[in-house]
């Protein structure tokens, strides 16, 4: 590879990167109200969550456990007029660090389906 052919990869990833962001920031409205979700695994148990913002796929959310990616539920949530009580899956999840660098933690994107 010539640095002519990685500087164009470099320069590619930096843009597929600056465009997933721009599409993720694309149409989130920030929320701030709880979302309640009953996992496939214990649907007898019903989860809380916080919700922080909303797209037209779905909504992130704070957690203060790990959830794993591809579980799967059934999210409810109702905030003025928007209400929703369908199918959703986990696609994301990443520790948030406090000020001393701990994670205790997460934000999860919840997509639904």
């Amino acid at each position: 590879m010539t640095t002519t052919e990685s500087l164009r990869a470099v320069l590619r990833r930096a843009a597929e990167q600056a465009l997933a962001d721009e599409r993720r920031d694309n149409g989130r409205r920030p929320i701030s109200c709880p979302v309640a979700i009953r996992w496939h695994h214990s649907p007898l148990i019903t989860h809380s969550y916080e919700g922080l913002d909303l797209s037209e796929s779905g909504l992130r959310i704070r957690s203060t456990t790990v959830l794993p990616e591809g579980m799967t539920g059934r999210a409810i949530f109702q905030a003025g007029s928007i209400a929703f009580d369908q199918a959703a899956v986990i696609t994301w999840c990443r520790g948030v660090r406090d000020e001393s660098g701990r994670i205790d933690e997460w934000e999860a994107g919840l997509r639904l389906l």
